[in-house]
Order: C-alpha cells, then structure tokens, then sequence
C-alpha cells in the first residue's frame, strides 16, 4: 500500500548537464518498475512530481531527477537535511520473464533501469542499453550490476558520436525486453522486438495528478482501451499499446 512521508534529503548531486542524484533519508519499499510522487513545497507548483526509483539500499531511496521545469527545479535544488515528502510505491512492479534480458533507455528513461538490472540480474543474464543526447554519465552506476552496458549518444563532436541507442541495440539473442524513453525510440525498439520475437514492455512516462488513477490524467490508449499509468502501469507490453501519431 502507498504511504505519505516526509523525510530528510540525504544527498543531492548533480551527474549530468540536468541530472540530480536525489537520495531520500529512510527504509522504504520498491520493486522495479514502481514510483513515488515527490514534492518540496506546500501550493506551487500544485502537483507533485512522478520519480521512478532509481536505487533502494542502506536505508536510502535514490531518485534521478531530470529538470524540465519549475517542480523539477525545485528538486535540484534540495539540500542535505531539507524536508522531502514522498507518496508511494505507485504503480505495478515490471513482470518477471526468466532467461537473458535487455533493458533500453534514453534520456530521462534510463532512471527506472538501473533498480531493475539490479534485481534482475539475480536470476540471469542482464544487458543495458543507454540512450544519451550529450555526454553520458553514470554509465559505472550501471555496470556495477548489469552483465553488460553499451552506450550511444548523439553528441556531434569530432570522434564521439555514435547515434542513437536504437542503432547499437539488437533484440535478437534476448528472451524478453523493457524498455523506457522518448515515444519515438520506444516504437523503434518495439518494431525491432516485433521482428525478433521478443516480448517487450515499455514504461510509460506520462504527466500525472493523484498517483491511484482517480484524476485519469495519465490514461495511455491501448488495445482493451485506457489503462492508467499510475494504476495499471507504467509498463505495457508493447503489442498493446496505440501510438499516437
């Protein structure tokens, strides 16, 4: 069941042009997969923001924060000892497939991917594929628990481009894939699994208000109709979902 907390921030580094580390003091629960809406600051902005769970360990729940506006903003600026209110775990824990498994992530969707490597690298093979628009970073956070990690990113810089993460990921060889990014690299992932037989769900980052499906402000079309992020989600199996556009 999710709960309301309000803890001390433990730790809040910045690892990327627009990234934070933002560690939250105490023990709570976390499945791959799962989130927790975050905020620091009573009316404005009125909702809290959707963090997936980038780490749980050592009396320590780790977010990565991507700013993107003012309630992100505010995030990244938390110090050490400010207060931090979470609500959560939200959300369903991504299914388990056994066998050898692939993960797929561009920009802000490499956060929910490292706490799932982890815990799935319990019980087999795990490869990581990391989509960066410039410089990488925390590429060791993630070969620390994944049996392997290949990078792209589309940094134009004599020497150090080298596309997209779509271009050096190859479903074949996998039993099942997740994955989690912009819309665009999801539908190429998905059609490159489609064609390799391989199962894949993709998690849906979508804009959200109460975290339990009651707002439906999260609602992702699939083929039996809406099903909500927050309460059904966030991860589809791709053959289900209706893309827009």
């Amino acid at each position: 069941m999710p709960s309301l907390s309000t803890v001390p921030v433990a730790a809040n580094n910045q690892v990327g042009p627009v990234a934070f580390l933002l560690r939250a003091a105490g023990d709570f629960a976390a499945s791959p997969g799962q989130f927790y809406l975050l905020r620091a600051w009573d009316r404005d902005p009125l909702l809290s923001r959707p963090m997936s769970v980038f780490d749980r360990e050592d009396g320590q729940l780790t977010f990565l924060i991507f700013v993107r506006g003012p309630g992100t903003q505010r995030l990244a600026q938390l110090r050490p000892g400010d207060p931090l209110t979470l609500f959560g775990p939200l959300g369903k824990p991504l299914p388990r497939r056994e066998g050898r498994i692939a993960l797929v992530g561009g920009g802000s969707g490499i956060a929910p991917l490292r706490l799932a490597a982890k815990e799935f690298r319990a019980a087999g093979e795990v490869d990581v594929f990391l989509g960066f628009r410039d410089q990488p970073f925390l590429v060791s956070a993630f070969q620390e628990v994944a049996s392997r990690v290949s990078v792209a990113s589309e940094l134009v810089a004599a020497g150090t481009a080298n596309g997209l993460v779509t271009d050096i990921f190859d479903p074949h060889g996998y039993d099942a894939c997740y994955a989690c990014g912009p819309d665009g690299m999801l539908k190429a992932v998905g059609e490159a699994c489609r064609s390799g037989g391989v199962p894949l769900w993709v998690l849906r980052e979508e804009r959200m208000a109460c975290g339990v499906g009651a707002c439906r402000g999260c609602a992702v079309r699939t083929v039996a109709g809406f099903r909500m992020a927050c309460r059904d989600g966030p991860a589809f199996l791709a053959e289900e979902v209706i893309w827009n556009g």
